[in-house]
């Protein structure tokens, strides 16, 4: 039966699920129901005739990706294995899987993550004789990341031997045919713009194009869609120019622009109905976000009550602050018998967050912290993943320096330097020249070659077994971690500490569980090992990570609150430094906007009760000082804003009154 747009959808969302031809810009306020109306216009499109093969949906993360389609099934009864609702980075890795080897990449390619990068920046500051210490491994590898995207020119200052180790960088990442994350949206440009006909491939597949969170995008993924619809003209976006917080990791709001321009002919709609937030609250971000001047006109309204007023909270320094905001948790939260789930508690910067967690902690308040440290972060896990790496890309050196000593296995800096020293001369990674060193017994006679050769003979033993093993390679990981005596390893690293041991031994074997249940999974059609790798790489991309929910009161950035709602929101450290940044401001005064857009973020996460606290004082490098209340608070209303509650202490005689009185109340109502 088909879907009736009008009866389930508002007015607005309506006209925009009914609009599938043509380019539309969809402005979709904080809490408008943007996504619900997403998924509708696709299963409007699929009810129109349009096949799922010719729907591209393009997204942030793998989760919201993964929910689209599945509401999408859901909402027209019908599979939609061939829609293809991606994040940028998933759908740029399904372009080199297929067209890749153009650029010279083989199809068993390696994604490396930032430890990875860094790793490799460091091997090549080795090779051209700097001192890895001496420089900003991070700061580099985000010029380099610039550099690569065309976001910046080099700077004046910026020394030829730096330039070297960028050149250096990128032959190394293509030598060990590995790829960045950059280069999942790059390189696909690149093919678009060397191979015309690949362009014209993918234009034709794709005939309807959607981008959510259109806000967030760079500038070089605008491209990306642009050219993938410039003939069919097909493309929808749909963002929230007062939500782009996202700048410093290359987000550019201004695409909205880019985009009326390229596609003139386009269809403007705007989601202001609010479904989220009361009207106090929505009356305050309204009014804050006026202040900016950079935007697209709009203001959210909403059917519902107008609620409360927003509460603000003056604590004296941080330890009254957490106290202060435990104990309005604990008293709304059994006053009106919410779950803690339905508490946040948001700061602008990572280093508020300890406090919270661990007064939270002492007080025995289940939470979760956003940003925490993922299971296939943690170190043993990164291990074994790097063994699965370099059985699956012998030639991936990052993953062969990772386990090169892990356990140990006497193979010292002389040797590794050596190697280093065959691999560049030789134009090899080290794992080719490993080989050269073991097979060529005439040669090379100083080194050390028994644990040498040892290695290179684990690595093609169970290098064959995993690729003999069809769906059963869990079997030969686990027996690989078994051989090498990785436990053993981690009593030598964890003496006299059985349960760090057992714990991180026990992560090891829940990699191995998980890597079997997938490759075990029916529904599963490709049981690659690349694919497998490759997909992990796009999971550490997702901040949110799958799992069923737990009752926990949630400590997180505004940042990582993008997206999320709450019933009852605590904002913390509202003061001028904090709030805007001080920092920020300072390196760029015209981040101001992108502040205010922040706080506007953190206020419509809020449901029903929204509370503000700033402190009177704050330690600021070791040293109590005066905090100023943030400047944006002056901008909004003040009579939306209330004192929290007095508690008033009884003596003796007003405490037995009151007890009194209510043992009345409790007697009349047993007698009625």
């Amino acid at each position: 039966m088909a879907i009736q747009l009008h009866t389930v959808l508002n007015t607005e969302q309506s006209r925009a699920a009914s609009l599938i031809d043509g380019p539309v810009l969809i402005i979709a306020g904080a809490g408008s129901g943007k996504t619900r109306m997403i998924c509708y216009r696709m299963a409007h499109m699929l009810e129109m005739g349009i096949h799922a093969s010719e729907i591209l949906a393009l997204t942030f993360t793998n989760k919201a990706a993964a929910e689209m389609a599945m509401r999408v099934k859901d909402l027209t009864q019908r599979p939609v294995s061939e829609l293809t609702a991606s994040t940028f980075h998933a759908f740029g890795l399904r372009i080199l899987r297929e067209q890749g080897e153009l650029l010279g990449y083989t199809h068993n390619f390696t994604i490396y993550d930032t430890s990875d990068c860094a790793a490799l920046l460091k091997e090549v500051l080795h090779e051209e004789q700097l001192d890895p210490q001496a420089h900003d491994i991070p700061a580099m590898l985000h010029l380099f990341s610039n550099i690569k995207i065309g976001r910046m020119a080099w700077p004046s200052d910026c020394s030829a031997a730096i330039k070297a180790v960028y050149d250096g960088y990128q032959e190394h990442m293509k030598l060990y045919n590995a790829v960045d994350f950059d280069d999942l949206i790059m390189l696909p440009l690149r093919l678009f713009e060397r191979y015309p006909h690949v362009l014209a491939l993918y234009q034709k597949r794709y005939t309807h194009i959607m981008v959510d969170e259109f806000q967030d995008t760079s500038l070089e993924q605008y491209r990306l869609v642009q050219q993938l619809a410039a003939v069919h003209r097909n493309l929808c976006v749909v963002g929230d120019d007062d939500q782009s917080i996202y700048s410093w990791r290359g987000a550019n709001y201004q695409n909205i622009i880019l985009f009326e321009t390229d596609f003139p002919e386009r269809i403007e709609i705007k989601l202001e109905q609010n479904y989220r937030s009361t009207g106090t609250i929505l009356q305050a971000a309204n009014t804050l976000i006026l202040h900016n001047t950079q935007r697209k006109e709009k203001a959210l309204w909403t059917d519902g009550h107008s609620g409360g007023r927003i509460t603000r909270l003056y604590p004296e320094q941080e330890d009254d602050e957490v106290q202060t905001i435990i104990k309005e948790i604990r008293s709304v939260l059994y006053a009106r018998n919410l779950s803690y789930r339905s508490f946040c508690i948001l700061v602008r910067t990572n280093h508020l967050i300890p406090a919270f967690e661990n007064g939270c902690m002492l007080e025995q308040i289940p939470v979760q912290v956003s940003g925490g440290q993922s299971f296939f972060e943690r170190k043993e896990v990164k291990d074994v993943i790097a063994y699965l790496r370099i059985l699956a890309n012998p030639d991936d050196d990052m993953a062969l320096l990772r386990i090169i000593n892990t356990p140990r296995r006497k193979i010292g800096r002389s040797t590794l330097a050596a190697l280093r020293s065959i691999a560049y001369q030789r134009h090899c990674s080290l794992y080719s020249a490993i080989g050269l060193v073991t097979q060529q017994t005439d040669l090379y006679e100083h080194l050390r070659k028994e644990p040498l050769k040892n290695l290179y003979d684990l690595i093609e033993t169970y290098r064959s077994a995993l690729f003999a093993a069809g769906r059963k390679k869990s079997r030969v990981l686990r027996a690989l971690m078994e051989e090498i005596g990785y436990k053993e390893y981690l009593a030598q690293e964890y003496p006299n500490n059985d349960q760090a041991v057992l714990f991180r031994y026990g992560s090891i074997q829940s990699f191995i569980r998980l890597f079997s249940q997938w490759e075990q999974d029916g529904d599963n059609l490709s049981y690659s090992v690349y694919d497998y790798l490759q997909r992990l790489s796009l999971h550490s991309r997702d901040q949110k990570e799958d799992g069923d929910p737990i009752d926990a009161l949630s400590i997180m950035t505004i940042h990582a609150s993008k997206g999320l709602e709450f019933d009852c929101v605590f904002l913390a450290g509202v003061e001028d430094h904090m709030i805007p940044h001080a920092r920020t401001i300072e390196e760029n005064p015209g981040a101001l906007e992108e502040e205010r857009r922040l706080f506007y973020v953190a206020i419509t996460r809020a449901k029903q009760d929204l509370y503000i606290s700033t402190c009177t004082q704050r330690k600021r490098n070791r040293e109590v000082v005066p905090s100023v209340p943030s400047r944006f608070l002056s901008e909004i209303p003040e009579d939306l804003f209330q004192e929290p509650a007095q508690d008033f202490q009884l003596d003796k005689d007003e405490t037995i009154a009151a007890f009194n009185a209510l043992k009345r109340r409790l007697a009349e109502k047993e007698s009625s």
